[in-house]
């Protein structure tokens, strides 16, 4: 019996085992955070902190002979800027001295429409914030 997600709604209940009608949801979520973090990690600037545990990865914004405050203070400006927007709410936190953006991918609305506005989003503040 594997313990792939992606498996667990196409299978018969055996050995105590139970469908749940959230599944194939858990299994999509996961596909898409896998997804954004690929597609984060093509973005020039963005660094990938985390990969995807379940749906949640840690991003930072980065650039050749920056420090730390002024990459903290970036991908600050980058989270205001893309929840701004109002298509998609990225998070933050701080580790260490390192504050980190977060995209979680919880919603039952999710799908990859809003991946794509989320690796759009991104994409082009990260653009704006390495012209300045």
């Amino acid at each position: 019996m594997t313990n792939d997600p992606a498996t667990w709604s196409s299978r018969r209940p055996r050995c105590g085992w139970e469908w749940r009608p959230w599944s194939s949801a858990i299994a999509e979520k996961r596909e898409l955070a896998l997804d954004a973090a690929r597609r984060f990690a093509g973005i020039p600037g963005v660094a990938i902190d985390a990969s995807p545990q379940l749906s949640l990865f840690a991003f930072h914004v980065e650039w050749p002979g920056a420090t730390l405050s002024e990459q903290n203070a970036a991908t600050e400006r980058l989270l205001s800027a893309v929840t701004a927007r109002g298509r998609v709410m990225l998070t933050g936190c701080r580790l260490g001295r390192r504050f980190l953006g977060r995209v979680c991918v919880l919603s039952f609305r999710t799908r990859q429409l809003q991946i794509d506005q989320c690796v759009e989003d991104v994409a082009c503040e990260v653009a704006k914030i390495l012209r300045r």
